[in-house]
């Protein structure tokens, strides 16, 4: 018994570190889709300078295309080594923007749509990316003022994915993701707490789940072996005291369960005779 809950902490440590993993994985994601949204925003002060154009003007640095009745409805071209193509509605309300910046440490390209317009009701505020840069891929859905809610994305040598939701804080509330140490999922609460992590190990060998409390302490682990010859559970108080214990083990053939006090000391245990 005392070597599977040994074994069921170390669980509970690599899911913690897959945890941080993950959350790591996230702000590189997040870095990208930021380098990506920053082309658009170069492009803005092109765009604010069509009004004043006749339709059909072409130039060295910037294509107007019109409608049948010389309506402007995109805009294609290029601020300082960003280069992009924007669509905008009835009103000159920005629809859509495909760019790219190139030469710099940040190169990046990606297409980023946009609300208050014919579209879409709101405050002209981004509301989806997509994007690369040297960190990776990544997919983006933002909330009405303009903060990230869904994020989808992988790393840029493909070591890593995962997809997660925020909150309007911008704290990630859920995620799911992969990498070499495993795949695994997260649920924090509106305070930022990590409250619940499960993972597999790549090669199926082991998975396992922790809950834990408000203040971020594991309250129960579960977890066993893949090929089925060892599971357990472990429910620990606030102070991190260990107050149930039960598993089985197939190399024992036995299993069983052991209740402790806040101290640590056994006040019972339900052993299972061998062979019975």
């Amino acid at each position: 018994m005392d070597n599977q809950i040994l074994a069921l902490s170390e669980r509970v440590g690599r899911l913690e570190r897959a945890n941080r993993t993950m959350k790591l994985f996230f702000a590189v994601a997040v870095l990208a889709v930021a380098a990506m949204t920053s082309t658009p925003r170069l492009l803005a002060k092109t765009v604010k300078k069509m009004a004043a154009l006749d339709a059909g003007v072409i130039s060295t640095q910037q294509i107007n295309l019109v409608n049948g009745s010389g309506q402007t409805v995109a805009v294609l071209g290029t601020s300082g080594n960003s280069a992009g193509l924007v669509f905008v509605d009835n009103a000159g309300k920005w629809l859509l923007a495909l760019g790219a910046t190139q030469g710099t440490t940040n190169s990046n390209a990606g297409l980023v749509l946009f609300d208050g317009n014919d579209v879409l009701p709101g405050n002209g505020v981004p509301r989806a990316a997509l994007g690369i840069s040297s960190q990776g891929a990544a997919m983006l859905a933002l909330n009405g003022a303009g903060k990230p809610a869904l994020i989808a994305g992988v790393s840029a040598d493909s070591s890593g994915s995962g997809s997660f939701a925020l909150d309007a804080n911008g704290n990630a509330r859920a995620g799911f993701g992969n990498a070499g140490n495993g795949s695994g999922i997260f649920i924090n609460d509106a305070n930022n707490v990590t409250r619940y992590v499960a993972g597999v190990a790549p090669d199926g060998s082991q998975a396992g789940s922790v809950t834990f409390d408000a203040t971020g302490k594991p309250q129960l682990a579960l977890g066993g072996n893949g090929d089925g010859s060892q599971n357990g559970m472990v429910s620990l108080d606030g102070n991190g005291q260990d107050r149930l214990d039960a598993g089985f083990s197939a190399a024992a053939g036995s299993g069983g369960a052991v209740v402790k006090d806040q101290n640590g000391n056994v006040i019972w245990y339900a052993p299972e005779p061998a062979g019975q």
